[in-house]
């Protein structure tokens, strides 16, 4: 039992290796973690396959290969026993595409594979192992199966995989004997008396493999066996051999492996071809295989490696002047570190060192940018970032601009695969380079072509183009110019928080008869449930849980949980909101969020250093927050959000003629839904009905379940599941959308927008039933919101356009959800209001009217 590498000491030992593939993939499976490339599709198996194939490749050195693979449904030996193989557990959901998509990568290498109709991938391996011995050639089978055993030979060997995929242990005829005492041809007696669970062959009952081993080292076959039945030591063995004598030579039948399929095929036709002849570089990239790629370099040397290109190191400003001066390229690529920046220009890479004192030489940041500035300015020069919205901060603090058309990295990162948080240089070479590239400018550069490519292919060009690089500016500008506080009355606020904060804490303490740390779960924890004896949920290692779920489940066990919560509330409140908002207070009593646009992956915004996307506002003192989000003087918020985008969209997209009308004639939509569901006229819908439908149109935009809508209503999950079963009678579209968005989304492993936003869910052919279920949800959910975030986005394009264009001085300065809020001048003020809500209704043609409901105040907070 060896690892791969140690088999065979560097000389060819296979003329033909012949791969059980079905055997391996599942093999590969089971060892690896799941896996995901950044289509979402599932891709352990694959690359465990890949990983060992090129190890095979090294061993083995063959001139020849195959891969062999079981087909779906009945085999020769179904027709000769229904039952065989019956039992086995269905392939994984996670597994079953991954053996396209290794059929995929196969036919990229331009490696033969093969699968025959109502035959095993053992058959194919025991008739090429023949053919291949007929020909005086040397072969060795890659299985996990020991049934191959059987097919052992001078000329054939058989490598049988060990601890998943790891290790091997290598057979021959003599290694065979060593081990378990038989010849090759002895396996099919062996499975004829002992079975095999796997298959389901019954062998003879009570017979295990020692007893068997023991029986065929005794007389040789199964056939030897039961023609010295009395021979046997053991009444009770001679009784089973005797009533099973038929079976016993039926399941040797059936282990056997056929030699003798009719193959159409040659040997000539497994012959390897170079893999630099091959498109396997493009097929691994396409799966994501970036490690895989660094191995197919040291095979076929064509894994994407840097070209080399002239590097200039620049460490005082008199040679960066002297290297830029007098020259303006037509693009340029600009990488900003800690200890330095580079730029490329096409030709030469410039590596600025920063430093500029005594003990660093080298250049000070603002220094160089202020050299580069003809470069950054330029209108007709193109530029190549990462980050783009980073790097126009950085550079106007320097009084520089980023003008011309952009590319940034980031942005196409993003839009390729939405479900990470962030997107390094390090990670961005990994999956569409190699390691090898530098974090430099120059990567930048390379990365573009990859990247366009990869969003041509997605189908997210449009999105790129039209959406989501016009915003980073649209979102610059926001940031720059921030949004005013009123921080007298935000103090003002906060004192009165800690006064009520001071008054709960010292009640708490009453009620709890001691002083301890309220905000310690294990202090509160040992107060709640073991000194005031409340009832307690279950307890782990780290003590009792104290959340909010388990105090609003207590909240009228005892006077200490309303007041505990309550206290939960106001701290949070004011340590975020309070204190956090007057310690980024600038000069001038503005804010500054910064807006991230590559992190949520529905599409939508958030923000952060204040967060005033997640303000409170179901709570009074919550929204009273908004009060202290001011204009400046002289100036209005008008306040501007779409009424009820989602429910839009996915009348729009779902093409319900009843969701549809419920829109185009203006009726108060949860009114409709209430009478439609309830079987009542609109004028006889109840506040509770309304109520009721409203939190039916919400959840199932967000693929409620009867068990959430109960929760929601405080109902029956029983009548929750009635709520659903009538809003999905009366809008069946709606339904057949949903089912449609899951459908298509284990089809293809993503969702998409309108626009072509992808969302992928691998999850959606899971195993576990919660973790399918979430996935359905969200799938259901994800084009909905990410059209509606489609629609916010176009919509801050559009209005800023509008302002910049009527050269007005009104400022588009929050987006938040469907909410847009535009600082504006007094005597500008109506001309905005309707500006605005024209731009916001007319962004997008869908076959129900967009609505913005626009208002204008002092504040946030009066806007509402």
């Amino acid at each position: 039992m060896v690892p791969f590498r140690e088999v065979c000491g560097g000389v060819r030992v296979a003329k033909l290796v012949i791969i059980d593939g079905n055997s391996l993939m599942y093999r590969a499976f089971y060892a690896l973690p799941l896996l995901t490339n950044d289509r979402g599709e599932y891709t352990n198996a694959v690359y465990g396959f890949m990983n060992m194939y090129f190890r095979i490749l090294e061993d083995a050195k063959p001139e020849y290969l195959t891969v062999a693979f079981d087909v779906h449904g009945p085999t020769f030996r179904h027709e000769q026993y229904g039952e065989y193989k019956a039992g086995r557990k269905p392939t994984p959901d996670e597994l079953r595409p991954q053996f396209d998509i290794l059929k995929k990568v196969l036919e990229g290498m331009a490696v033969h594979y093969v699968q025959l109709e109502g035959f095993e991938a053992d058959d194919f391996l025991g008739t090429v192992s023949r053919m291949a011995e007929e020909a005086g050639w040397d072969t060795v089978l890659v299985t996990g199966d020991r049934d191959a055993l059987q097919l052992a030979s001078g000329k054939t060997r058989i490598w049988l995989t060990h601890k998943g995929i790891s290790e091997i242990v290598d057979y021959g005829p003599a290694e065979l004997m060593e081990r378990y005492g038989l010849a090759p041809e002895q396996i099919v007696d062996l499975k004829g008396l002992m079975g095999d669970a796997s298959d389901n062959i019954p062998g003879v009952p009570g017979v295990g493999e020692k007893t068997a081993l023991k029986l065929l080292s005794e007389f040789g076959t199964v056939e030897k066996v039961l023609e010295n039945v009395d021979n046997v030591s053991g009444k009770k063995l001679q009784e089973r051999l005797r009533e099973n004598r038929e079976q016993a030579l039926f399941s040797k039948g059936l282990a056997k492996i056929d030699r003798n399929v009719p193959l159409k095929m040659e040997l000539e036709t497994f012959r390897l071809k170079p893999l630099e002849d091959t498109n396997a570089a493009e097929v691994f990239q396409r799966y994501g295989f970036r490690k895989l790629m660094e191995r197919l370099k040291l095979v076929s040397g064509s894994a994407p490696q840097p070209r080399e290109i002239e590097i200039e190191d620049i460490r005082d400003i008199a040679g960066l002047k002297a290297a830029v001066s007098g020259y303006i390229p037509a693009q340029m690529a600009l990488y900003v570190e800690p200890e330095g920046m580079s730029v490329y220009d096409g030709r030469k890479e410039y590596r600025i060192t920063f430093g500029g004192d005594l003990i660093t030489p080298g250049i000070a940041y603002s220094e160089a940018v202020q050299v580069l500035k003809p470069w950054l300015e330029d209108s007709k020069v193109h530029k190549i970032v990462l980050d783009a919205k980073t790097v126009m901060h950085e550079l106007d603090r320097e009084t520089v601009q980023l003008s011309g058309t952009i590319f940034d990295v980031l942005i196409a990162a993003y839009l390729i695969k939405t479900d990470s948080v962030k997107y390094p240089l390090e990670q961005l070479k990994e999956r569409y380079l190699s390691s090898a590239f530098p974090n430099s400018a120059y990567t930048l550069w390379e990365l573009v072509e990859p990247l366009q490519n990869r969003m041509t292919a997605d189908n997210a060009t449009l999105l790129y183009e039209d959406v989501e690089m016009p915003l980073v500016g649209v979102l610059f500008g926001m940031e720059k110019l921030g949004f005013s506080v009123d921080t007298e009355q935000l103090s003002r606020m906060g004192e009165s928080l800690s006064a009520r904060i001071e008054t709960l804490t010292a009640m708490i303490y009453d009620l709890a008869d001691e002083k301890f740390n309220i905000n310690s779960t294990r202090q509160l924890g040992t107060i709640l449930f073991e000194k005031l004896e409340l009832p307690a949920g279950k307890k782990t290692k780290s003590g009792y849980s104290t959340d909010i779920d388990v105090l609003e489940q207590l909240r009228t066990a005892h006077p200490i949980v309303p007041l505990l919560i309550e206290y939960r509330q106001l701290t949070k409140l004011k340590s975020t909101y309070i204190d956090g908002l007057l310690a980024v207070v600038d000069g001038r009593g503005r804010v500054h969020t910064v807006f991230h646009q590559t992190v949520v992956a529905t599409g939508r915004l958030s923000s952060s250093e204040p967060n005033l996307q997640n303000i409170p506002v179901r709570t009074e003192l919550g929204r009273e927050v908004r009060k202290v989000f001011v204009a400046e003087e002289g100036s209005l918020l008008v306040d501007a959000d779409y009424s009820q985008i989602e429910l839009r969209v996915l009348a729009h997209m779902s093409g319900d003629p009843r969701f549809i009308e419920a829109f185009r004639s203006g009726e108060d939509i949860h009114a409709h839904t209430a009478s439609e569901v309830f079987g009542v006229p609109m004028a006889e819908v109840t506040p509770h009905m309304r109520s009721s439908a409203k939190a039916v149109n919400f959840g199932i935009v967000y693929g409620i379940s009867d068990f959430g809508l109960s929760q929601n209503l405080g109902i029956s999950r029983k009548e929750a599941g009635q709520y659903i079963d009538l809003y999905f009678e009366r809008y069946p579209k709606i339904k057949e959308f949903m089912n449609r968005q899951i459908e298509e989304g284990k089809e293809k492993g993503y969702v998409e927008t309108l626009l072509g936003r992808r969302r992928y869910f691998p999850q959606l052919n899971a195993r576990q039933y919660n973790v399918r279920a979430f996935a359905e949800r969200a799938a259901m959910n994800a084009p909905v919101q990410g059209t509606a975030a489609d629609i916010i986005k176009l919509a801050m394009i559009a209005v800023d356009e509008a302002l910049r264009a009527e050269k007005l001085q009104a400022n588009l300065i929050l987006q938040v959800h469907d909410e847009l809020i535009v600082e504006t001048p007094m005597d500008e003020v109506e001309r905005v209001k309707t500006l605005v809500k024209e731009r916001m209704e007319s962004v997008m043609e869908l076959e129900v009217p967009l609505i913005a409901d626009v208002a204008a105040a002092k504040s946030w907070y009066e806007c509402k």
